[in-house]
């Protein structure tokens, strides 16, 4: 809360303000201003050139006078955050306003629309360059193309593999053999030690006692 000033404007005594113009060629504008009751008698004066002179307007020429009076006025105090922020084990205090927040989101919106189109680029580039790559005479060039736009000259080919896998586990004797199929199937899983190799999806076609 802070203590202003305003300013209130009272009604005073009323004003009018003669105008009247010299009729000779001085042309002169002459104006008298009068309260009140102390209107002029005559209506026609004479100019300092000698001349007559003709009433142009009588207007209201009253002058508010100005009280000033001290009033309590709200004022609005920003909204503020204060988030932290860590880096390399070290906490930061950082206070955002909200302005900041929202150019923070008009930036990262930026951001975000000038990524999608540069992958939307990046996704044409490499589609282009495995159609023509392979029958290109100039693969030199369209190596540097992709070297420059980090695009990999590969592509993915999917293939299906039939594994045999002979597995040993200890059960109680007697034990449900459709149980232990089922334990077989849930536990088994198939992995890549290459990167460049993905496993995208297995399954356990059947399970049979004894090794082959």
């Amino acid at each position: 809360m802070s203590v202003g000033s305003c300013t209130i404007l009272a009604m005073t005594t009323k004003w009018f303000k003669y105008t009247w113009v010299c009729n000779s060629e001085c042309d002169a504008l002459i104006e008298y201003t009068f309260r009140s009751g102390y209107t002029p008698n005559v209506i026609d004066i004479t100019c300092l050139c000698g001349s007559n002179t003709t009433l142009l307007s009588v207007d209201d020429a009253t002058i508010l006078s100005t009280t000033t009076k001290e009033e309590n006025m709200e004022t609005t105090t920003p909204q503020v955050m204060t988030l932290d922020w860590v880096e390399n084990d070290v906490v930061t205090n950082k206070t955002y306003t909200e302005s900041d927040i929202r150019q923070m989101v008009w930036v990262n919106k930026n951001l975000t629309n000038k990524q999608n189109e540069w992958y939307k680029k990046e996704s044409q580039l490499r589609t282009l360059l495995e159609e023509v790559y392979a029958d290109s005479d100039d693969q030199e060039s369209l190596a540097s193309v992709a070297e420059i736009f980090d695009v990999p000259l590969t592509k993915e080919v999917e293939y299906t593999a039939w594994v045999r896998v002979d597995v040993t586990v200890e059960v109680e004797l007697g034990g449900d053999m459709d149980a232990i199929e089922d334990f077989i199937a849930s536990n088994l899983t198939v992995d890549s030690y290459d990167a460049l190799m993905q496993v995208n999806n297995h399954e356990v076609d059947r399970v049979e006692e004894g090794a082959y």
